[in-house]
């Protein structure tokens, strides 16, 4: 019987036949492409004709793209002559102190000179320097001043009262309402929060001082609206919290625009026959209507106004806008006859102030404010004049009469400056300042809703006389003409 070894040798011995039997058979093309076949037995795939004519031709054209290419690159080393060198790879070179410092700046062909070696001509314009005119170029927005404006059309003059009464009359309703402005001296306080505000004062550390006895207004001057006072009160005193801080941290200009918003909207809730309005939005149209100059200097206006032409000699518009205004709120009615009004003329008289904005054009402005914050470059009288020529234009060309003031109003920070515009000798006078308040202390912030108490009673009464008798007294004489404006939509 033979041995698992014997057994072993005998199959090896078989599998060395097997193999040397198939090696020796003659190869066909299905045996050469079986997946058992042996690797080195296969035979390979020959390409057709129609490939191997293709491979070619895109080794020919990979040849002669590389050779432009390469001869591309010899012509430009060839024309530039002043060509860098290939960088080195490794550690670069070290910089000196002048080349460190201009690494890593942005501004090109920066040099650093010797101070010896700058001169007067190198150091930036002193602040009495900035925004003088230049021949050819317009005068900087933020150096156009009141001076500017007494060469432009209609001109503006700004004087106290005293200039005003000695180079001319003072119209009667100007002197009504510059003396009701001025009449307020000191006492503002509502006497009804004597008690309340000595109560206050009755604290432990004893940290709050009570207003004195002189700082209360008088029960014989005209008293705050019933009711309100004690929201007036609220009012009064988160205005003062929030002024200090934005002076403390010279907040933005539209901080500051909160708190001018909360003292309008409360005198919009206490009289419902006034809205206040955001109009900084809104700029002055049509351009017929713009104050304009007609001196040969160039005058550049704000990016979102008219910007003027340096032509010498030319009319060049200015337009300015403000921030806020109070406007008379119109019923169902007046709104109807306005608008059926508006339907007979031209689209760019259909407003009652000196905008074409959607939102304001049924809007009767009696009071324009301007607001800056502390040290702002721009000066907010020269907005406010152009805002108020612009509505003395509008007046003429409707034929509005121009017999009331136009009040506005400058807030600087912490500071209301009141001004009062009129028509004089076809030039528009600027009256004032009249101090309003200073919201930096509790007297001066009562003092600016007291003043502005006497405006809101103003346009409320003297106001709308003079708005039904003008305006509505217009709107219902284009309701009654046979004959139709033609519509101008530019």
């Amino acid at each position: 019987m033979p041995t698992g070894a014997s057994v072993h040798a005998q199959i090896q011995a078989w599998i060395w036949e097997v193999a040397q039997e198939t090696l020796q058979r003659p190869t066909s093309p299905k045996q050469s492409t079986h997946p058992m076949r042996l690797r080195h037995t296969r035979q390979p795939l020959q390409e057709s004709t129609g490939n191997q004519r293709h491979r070619r031709d895109c080794l020919k054209q990979a040849g002669l793209q590389s050779e432009t290419r390469l001869l591309e690159r010899k012509r430009r080393a060839m024309d530039n002559d002043n060509q860098s060198p290939p960088k080195k790879r490794g550690r670069p070179p070290k910089q000196t102190t002048a080349e460190a410092s201009t690494a890593f700046d942005k501004r090109p062909n920066l040099q650093l000179r010797p101070k010896s070696q700058v001169t007067s001509l190198d150091s930036s314009p002193t602040r009495s320097k900035k925004g003088l005119p230049n021949p050819g170029y317009a005068k900087p927005d933020a150096a156009l001043g009141m001076n500017d404006l007494r060469s432009c059309q209609p001109r503006v003059f700004q004087m106290d009262i005293t200039s005003a009464r000695q180079s001319g009359s003072v119209p009667p309703a100007v002197e009504t309402l510059y003396r009701k402005l001025t009449s307020v001296k000191y006492a503002c306080i509502p006497p009804d929060l004597k008690a309340i505000y000595h109560t206050e004062t009755d604290t432990p550390r004893k940290s709050r001082d009570a207003p004195a006895d002189e700082e209360f207004l008088p029960h014989t001057a005209k008293q705050y609206p019933s009711g309100r006072i004690s929201r007036m009160k609220q009012s009064v005193d988160q205005i003062r919290q929030d002024a200090g801080w934005n002076h403390h941290v010279k907040a933005h200009e539209r901080n500051w625009g909160k708190l001018v918003s909360v003292i309008l909207f409360d005198y919009e809730i206490f009289q419902p026959d006034i809205v206040a309005v955001n109009v900084e939005t809104c700029s002055i149209a049509p351009g017929i209507i713009r104050l304009v100059s007609s001196t040969g200097e160039p005058i550049a206006t704000e990016e979102n106004s008219t910007t003027v032409t340096t032509e010498a000699g030319k009319l060049t518009p200015i337009g300015r806008m403000i921030d806020w205004a109070l406007a008379l709120r119109l019923n169902h009615d007046e709104s109807m006859l306005v608008n059926r009004a508006f339907g007979t003329v031209e689209y760019v008289w259909r407003s009652m102030n000196q905008s074409l904005t959607d939102f304001i054009r049924e809007c009767p402005i009696f009071v324009d404010l301007e607001l800056k914050k502390e040290l702002s470059l721009r000066d907010p009288e020269v907005q406010l004049a152009v805002w108020a020529s612009a509505g003395l234009l509008k007046k003429r060309q409707m034929q509005w009469s121009t017999e009331l003031p136009m009040p506005g109003i400058v807030i600087d920070g912490h500071t209301w400056t009141s001004y009062l515009f009129f028509e004089r000798d076809e030039k528009l006078i600027m009256l004032g300042p009249i101090i309003i308040g200073n919201t930096s202390t509790r007297l001066g912030t009562w003092q600016v809703y007291y003043q502005l108490m006497h405006l809101v009673e103003w346009g409320v009464t003297v106001y709308r006389e003079w708005f039904e008798r003008e305006v509505l007294g217009w709107a219902r004489t284009c309701i009654e003409m046979p004959t139709v404006a033609v519509e101008d939509e530019q």
